[in-house]
């Protein structure tokens, strides 16, 4: 028997429901898993080894193989850590078409496309925010907890200019791949909408914490507390646009600190969090949610499936509707076209 046809979702749906859909069943979110799981793995040993090749070519290390030979404090070594991150994206459409065989679109949003405009401002006001915390942690006692030596100019343009240019990739990425897929994934399982979010944003959080590898207590509760932040967001608002925006803003600022101070390997591999500074993090996420919320309240956002499914025409915001249907064809899966 055919299966019945997929829609965004139902009627009133929030993000985290998307993949609950006519073609909902039991195992697409376990085959899905397992599929992103090894496109990840596979793509990132692909650039790993390329960029280890590129290391010894360019004269970067001696050793193609060594072990720092991919430092983050290295131009390459950066490049390489953003670009196997950056994975999760591919990883996750290709697991949404192929084993959900729905658009890859509901990834971004309940529009079906990343809106551009509001991710716009939602940056502007994370990096105001972003940058307000990080000059308060100037003023703590152990401000001064990394210390390093400034790189070469050279060095340090190719190093800001990786951050720049992939950083907002990496960070997006990682909501593609947390507060989106795998987020979708778990909360799909459940009919009850209320638990499918609290799960999905509960384990999505919990992963998101572990694979940033070992940490203390006062680490892991901020990655936790992102997290959790994020998934907030993403439901709240209707996509992914306010948590990319909030983790983008907040890896640039530290990211280009970090570069330019010499301290990047240290920042990148860090496994512990003065209790003072992860109080002020989650401060800083907090006031980020409380200006989104207030933002979506005042904007009319739409945050349902439904809302879109109503008419044709929607971009993301309620307000009058062409009776024109758009015309088939050239339209980006992806919707940033």
């Amino acid at each position: 028997m055919a299966e019945p046809p997929a829609l965004l979702g139902e009627p009133g749906d929030r993000y985290p429901q998307l993949l609950r859909t006519g073609r909902a069943r039991w195992w697409r979110p376990v085959v899905g898993l397992m599929l992103a799981g090894a496109v990840l793995v596979f793509g990132g040993v692909l650039l790993t080894g390329a960029a280890y090749v590129l290391a010894a070519v360019s004269g970067q290390s001696e050793d193609a193989f060594a072990e720092d030979s991919l430092s983050p404090d290295s131009v390459i070594g950066l490049l390489a850590n953003n670009l196997v991150i950056a994975m999760l994206i591919p990883a996750s459409v290709l697991a949404v078409v192929f084993a959900h065989r729905e658009r890859p679109g509901m990834l971004a949003a309940v529009t079906g496309r990343l809106r551009w405009a509001l991710l716009g401002r939602l940056l502007a006001v994370a990096s105001a925010v972003v940058l307000v915390f990080f000059g308060a942690g100037f003023l703590l006692p152990s401000a001064s907890g990394l210390s390093g030596d400034a790189p070469p100019t050279r060095t340090l343009l190719g190093l800001l200019a990786v951050v720049l240019l992939t950083t907002p990739l990496q960070a997006g990425a990682e909501e593609v791949g947390f507060r989106g897929y795998l987020s979708q994934a778990v909360a799909s399982w459940s009919p009850r909408p209320l638990v499918g979010t609290v799960l999905a944003g509960a384990v999505s959080a919990v992963l998101f914490a572990l694979a940033h590898g070992l940490q203390d207590a006062w680490l892991f509760g901020d990655r936790l507390a992102f997290g959790m932040v994020a998934s907030w967001l993403a439901w709240r608002t209707g996509g992914l646009e306010a948590p990319i925006a909030l983790h983008v803003a907040n890896n640039i600022v530290s990211l280009v600190y970090s570069a330019t101070t010499g301290t990047l390997a240290a920042a990148l591999s860090a496994s512990t969090l003065g209790w003072q500074f992860a109080v002020l993090d989650v401060a800083m996420m907090l006031t980020f949610a409380v200006v989104v919320g207030r933002t979506v309240g005042r904007r009319h956002l739409v945050v349902r499936a439904g809302e879109v499914l109503a008419g044709p025409g929607a971009v993301g915001y309620r307000g009058p509707r062409s009776s024109t249907p758009p015309p088939a064809g050239g339209e980006n899966p992806w919707g940033m076209g």
